[in-house]
């Protein structure tokens, strides 16, 4: 059983993104590339047929940024409580690297008035730019401030269950080894999932830290084939997705994770769609349903 390669889905999604470009906002592309492609999944995946019943999956469910999406901002110690309160144990954290070598966790590149609340002198800085007096004093909302990594794992520490999917933005050693140390340090490397891309980095993760659980991004059946031969625990198919796909990711005892977040495929109805077709995973801003 065939399916539309990757990049004709891509290809497409890009030619509607461009000829939009004079009819939309620009803060409205990358939204609307995103959905375009996310689309595009559900289509190659319509061929797949459901798996027999004997072969249900368990319904794992990310928590995309930490969050059930219920009044607590992204990427914060509240909505991560609210989340494990919830039920849910797997929250997707966006961690970077200020200049001071603390890792801290936000989303977007820069302070804006839609990802935070107070002081409106910072609005527009780079997050990244940041001195640590001035992270300690951003609201993101009327009482949560942007928490480091350590305060993170110090709010799941009492729950073994619970692991954090670490998402590295500007992904490079100089903060994914920092984590690993972090984590190693505190004894707490079990409940953290590294979420890779480059497979380069993948065995030098391994060297260090054999025991290390590893979730890699990879776009294609020659990435797929090359991750699945490391003891990785997930692979996440980016945007695509193939029955040769699933069963290789399978035959290599690797779930297979698909990000529905903030897109027109998050709802209860692909979720189940998705799972009965082999994704063991799904990432979602409403994981606390997704479980159910």
């Amino acid at each position: 059983m065939s399916l539309l390669p990757r990049d004709k889905g891509i290809e497409r999604a890009s030619l509607l993104v461009r000829y939009s470009m004079p009819y939309l906002p620009r803060a409205a592309l990358a939204c609307l590339a995103t959905l375009l492609s996310a689309c595009c999944l559900n289509v190659l995946m319509a061929d797949i047929p459901p798996l027999p019943p004997q072969q249900a999956l368990a319904r794992l469910a990310v928590a995309h940024r930490g969050s059930i999406h219920d009044g607590k901002p992204d990427n914060s110690l509240g909505a991560f409580q609210q989340s494990i309160s919830a039920g849910v144990t797997f929250l997707e954290v966006d961690v970077r690297l200020a200049p001071d070598g603390e890792l801290f966790l936000f989303h977007d590149g820069s302070l804006q008035r839609s990802n935070y609340s107070e002081p409106g002198s910072l609005r527009g800085r780079k997050v990244q730019d940041l001195s640590a007096s001035e992270r300690a004093s951003v609201l993101l909302d009327d009482s949560e401030r942007i928490p480091s990594l350590s305060q993170a794992l110090d709010g799941i520490r009492p729950y073994p269950g619970v692991s954090l999917q670490l998402d590295f933005k500007g992904e490079s050693d100089e903060n994914v080894f920092p984590a690993l140390d972090l984590l190693r340090s505190r004894k707490q490397l079990h409940q953290a999932v590294l979420q890779i891309r480059s497979l380069e980095r993948v065995p030098r993760i391994l060297s260090a830290a054999p025991d290390a659980r590893l979730l890699v991004r990879v776009t294609s059946m020659e990435q797929l084939r090359e991750a699945v031969t490391y003891p990785i625990e997930f692979v996440e198919l980016e945007r695509w997705a193939s029955p040769e796909a699933i069963t290789v990711a399978h035959d290599a005892r690797v779930k297979v994770l698909a990000n529905l977040s903030a897109t027109c495929l998050d709802t209860p109805s692909r979720w189940s769609y998705f799972r009965s077709r082999g994704i063991d995973t799904i990432m979602t801003d409403y994981a606390d349903k997704a479980i159910r």
